[in-house]
């Protein structure tokens, strides 16, 4: 199709800088307004990098990029643009009503400009759970609705993966064996380099935070769970270190290195900002609380979604790890009425039950 061919002439631009003879298209997919591809490199037939793209109304097109060591990167064009080739350009941006961030573009054809972005879960959280991204290039501001992203990047993720076992890593492109993003409560950042600090495929988070979850779990005398592997859980559960659930309640523990994120209340702004946008067809409530639990500092959350005859109400706490760094709880319990078909109700876990039990699993 048309459209997929103009695709895959700025997403060669955007991986190669050289155009569209650096390398061919091995697979086509759209995503709400999103449409993709994955490319392939012409001299060593190695899977090289993953790129969709949306158009607005202003006639800018927003590129998004993912390779094989999952780094990601964004791209603007315009049919109208002039640029320098090769010439770097400064940038201003934020997600919603974040802080402002610095990066530099560098121009790749005269219409098209391409940002590697940086390192962490701050940004990549933002780009997922947002609503706006905001672009300032000391002259214009720009503004993009960023509509369908947590989705978005599960599929680059699920569109590397699936390439790089067909086809191999180009090379010198990334790491195979790095952690693909993922979405859901605690988001995880996006490894970039060789050298993933705080994804699932590091055993050690993966088992501290497993034992955690067994810890807090018993502490809160919850039962009749399963510990889900990763890959086989809920979409937004995918790439958190521990997860157990059964029909009526989800429990999850993850762990932030130091470094990993921007803060706390970040972290707790998001999850909120998460819960409120999944809420699309019923009331919502939610608060946040501070407090002190058996020696411990929690920073707290709830949120509340109620439609009809269904609710879930979402529990998440906070609490520093002794070796640096947090862990993040999370309980999700769904309750559905007579009306709404089998009825669901998790056992009672109160609020007092859930500070506590976090508070102890930290130790």
């Amino acid at each position: 199709m048309r459209l997929f061919h103009l695709l895959a002439i700025a997403g060669a631009i955007i991986l190669s800088g050289t155009g569209i003879a650096a390398a061919a298209i091995v697979e086509n997919f759209r995503l709400g307004g999103w449409n993709g591809s994955a490319f392939t490199e012409d001299d060593s037939g190695r899977f090289s990098t993953c790129v969709a793209s949306a158009t607005y109304k202003s006639g800018i097109t927003l590129y998004v990029q993912v390779d094989t060591s999952y780094s990601w990167a964004i791209g603007f064009s315009a049919p109208h643009w002039d640029m320098e080739v090769g010439s770097d350009i400064p940038l201003q941006y934020r997600i919603d009503r974040g802080g402002w961030q610095s990066g530099v573009a560098k121009a790749t054809s005269k219409d098209l400009a391409r940002m590697q972005m940086p390192q962490g879960g701050y940004i990549i959280t933002r780009f997922r759970r947002g609503r706006t991204l905001y672009v300032y290039d000391g002259t214009y501001n720009y503004e993009f609705r960023l509509t369908g992203t947590s989705r978005l990047m599960a599929r680059l993720a699920k569109c590397v993966e699936q390439n790089i076992a067909r086809y191999g890593a180009a090379p010198g492109t990334g790491n195979t064996a790095a952690a693909a993003p993922s979405s859901g409560l605690g988001q995880k950042p996006v490894a970039q380099g060789s050298a993933p600090t705080n994804t699932v495929s590091d055993p050690q988070l993966a088992v501290e935070a497993t034992q955690a979850l067994f810890n807090f779990m018993g502490s809160a005398g919850l039962s009749g769970l399963k510990l889900i592997p990763d890959g086989q859980r809920e979409e937004d559960l995918n790439g958190l270190h521990a997860v157990a659930a059964n029909d009526a309640r989800t429990v999850v523990a993850h762990i932030f290195s130091p470094g990993s994120y921007q803060s706390e209340e970040e972290l707790m702004s998001l999850v909120v900002a998460d819960s409120q946008k999944s809420c699309t067809d019923g009331s919502f409530s939610s608060g946040t609380e501070r407090l002190t639990e058996s020696g411990k500092d929690l920073y707290t959350s709830y949120a509340n979604c109620e439609a009809g005859d269904f609710q879930l109400i979402e529990r998440v706490a906070i609490v520093k790890r002794n070796s640096g760094g947090i862990f993040v709880y999370g309980v999700a319990d769904t309750y559905v009425g007579e009306g709404g078909g089998a009825p669901v109700s998790p056992p009672e876990l109160t609020d007092p039950d859930f500070y506590a039990a976090a508070a102890e699993a930290a130790n």
